[in-house]
């Protein structure tokens, strides 16, 4: 504890001067080095100082050890997504920041409010904690400064800034953090996030795998069900039936029977790419369906939902009217809603729908363009095959080559998921 801090803090609350609290205790020089944190305060020392400060240095300590085991639960909420109680040590903790500012708790604080907001998807609020932490990050511990780099790597993963996501976490894989467990569960995890949407299935399974076997070891059942989740998808893009299935199985099941809706959904989702990649349209449609029902009607799941289904329903020969208006509502929430990418999606599909050769021209001034700026650079290679083949079609060779050559070289598309 830094009492240096609350002897500081206490007296400019009391307007005494050094000179007055220290009179009769110890020399001005001495409470001055004991204020800045040069000298560390003996405990008769301190209980003088606080006690002509009207503060008992009993009720200090007692404080302190309130806000320590506080920010304790407070992480393993966090860590075990346990929402409701992170949420009520959240609002405790608030209310006692102006405490917790004249401790040596108050970098540890700030990281894990990041933490909070990141898990609430909260990315501006998560933003606006790590500046805070950048102004004194010359300050952090060892282990804070590991703690920043990781919840750094969240974020960046969170605003898809995917390439410098992964050298943080690479960076942070390699340490010997055996005896810091925070972030034994979740660097392995958040790499396979990564990977993951990077479209580079095999890393994101490896990482997954071992994330896996650390939330099962302690029990943490949601996080466990997360990373089956990215499994499930990994598997999918890998060609993996069977094993793909399977997890959507337990996923389907578990998340029903522990009453997590959104998990629940987001599995029904990804079952049904999985469904439609496999050709069973019609129960592909049926989960696009049930998911578009869920979903609030102006959120980015409800628009990718909405997306999933169009594909399904040109496999299915639906009527062009049924499939218009689905377009028109997906462009029209994502232009208010800013989701550009899903607002050209649509336009191409829309295009499509009239089989006209106004597509090819979109594909090459609008979709490509924006989808070139994307970390997974696999996104455009099924538009460009299109678009070449059309060069093709019409014996324009060199066009054609030019995005063949650009383009096919990479992997396939990666289907869409929801991680």
């Amino acid at each position: 504890m830094e009492l240096g801090k609350t002897i500081k803090y206490y007296r400019i609350k009391h307007n005494m001067t050094q000179a007055e609290l220290a009179d009769g205790i110890c020399s001005i020089p001495h409470l001055s080095k004991i204020e800045n944190n040069i000298y560390k305060a003996n405990h008769a020392t301190a209980s003088l100082l606080l006690d002509r400060l009207g503060v008992n240095i009993e009720d200090e300590y007692a404080q302190h050890n309130e806000i320590k085991q506080s920010l304790e639960a407070f992480i393993e909420a966090i860590q075990f997504v346990d929402v409701q109680e992170a949420k009520r040590i959240q609002k405790l903790l608030v209310e006692k920041e102006f405490i917790i500012a004249r401790t040596d708790y108050i970098n540890t604080y700030h990281l894990y409010m990041m933490r909070y907001h990141l898990m609430n998807g909260a990315n501006q609020l998560a933003q606006e904690q790590r500046a805070i932490l950048d102004k004194n990050r010359t300050n952090l511990s060892a282990i804070e400064e590991l703690s920043y780099r990781l919840f750094n790597g969240i974020l960046l993963v969170n605003r898809n800034r995917l390439k410098e996501a992964k050298e943080i976490l690479l960076d942070l894989q390699s340490e010997d953090y055996s005896s810091k467990y925070i972030f034994v569960r979740e660097v392995a995890f958040v790499l396979a996030q990564c990977f993951t949407q990077l479209n580079e299935p095999e890393k994101a399974i490896i990482y997954a795998k071992e994330a896996l076997q650390i939330f099962k070891q302690e029990d943490n059942y949601i996080r466990a069900f997360h990373t089956q989740m990215l499994l499930g998808v990994n598997y999918t893009q890998m060609n993996m039936t069977e094993e793909s299935l399977r997890l959507y199985k337990i996923l389907l099941r578990n998340t029903r029977l522990f009453s997590r809706d959104t998990l629940y959904y987001q599995a029904m989702y990804n079952y049904g790419v999985l469904l439609k990649k496999i050709g069973n349209y019609e129960q592909s449609h049926e989960c696009f369906t049930k998911c578009s029902a869920y979903y609030d009607k102006d959120s980015q799941n409800y628009v990718f939902s909405l997306l999933a289904d169009i594909e399904v329903l040109f496999q299915l020969k639906t009527d062009k009217k049924q499939i218009e208006s689905k377009l028109n509502e997906i462009i029209e929430i994502s232009a208010k809603r800013g989701y550009k990418r899903s607002e050209l999606q649509a336009r191409y599909y829309a295009h499509r729908l009239k089989a006209d050769d106004a597509m090819y021209n979109f594909i090459e001034q609008e979709l490509l363009p924006h989808l070139d700026k994307l970390d997974n650079k696999e996104e455009p290679v099924h538009y460009a095959i299109e678009l070449a083949q059309w060069y093709q079609k019409n014996g324009e060779y060199e066009k054609a080559n030019e995005y063949l050559n650009k383009y096919a070289m990479k992997v396939k598309r990666r289907e869409f998921s929801i991680v």
